[in-house]
């Protein structure tokens, strides 16, 4: 019984282990003066809700908390499917951007992230596969 036990105890911390290092989704680029880092909830992201996390930083790491942030997403039109577009918006939490993006279908979608401040706006872009 007391062999059964350890067992279970290690499969146990195994299956825990293996759900802890389950990775995010990550992708960075550089626009204008700030890099930016993407990760996403799920790898790969699936259709349905996903939650993004955006960090905008200048080129000496410190967070452009005082940035607006706004993620677009669209989906090119195909034979018999029109055009998708969606916009969602962030919230600064902890020196991050985050924010929801509900992709509809799987495919390979558009993301762009649009960053504003003061009078100027910097755009990059990101390709991703969804599930």
């Amino acid at each position: 019984m007391r062999v059964n036990r350890i067992a279970l105890l290690m499969l146990l911390l195994l299956l825990a282990t293996s759900i802890a290092s389950a990775k995010s989704y990550k992708v960075m680029k550089k626009v204008g003066e700030y890099n930016v880092v993407m990760k996403i909830d799920r790898n790969p992201p699936i259709a349905g809700d996903n939650h993004v996390t955006l960090e905008v930083a200048d080129a000496s790491g410190r967070c452009t908390c005082d940035a607006d942030v706004i993620i677009e997403y669209s989906k090119p039109a195909m034979l018999g499917t029109p055009a998708l577009t969606y916009k969602a918006d962030t919230r600064l939490a902890r020196g991050r951007f985050v924010g929801n993006i509900s992709l509809p279908v799987s495919g390979s979608w558009n993301v762009a992230v649009k960053i504003v401040k003061g009078s100027k706006k910097w755009i990059t872009n990101f390709t991703v596969d969804v599930e």
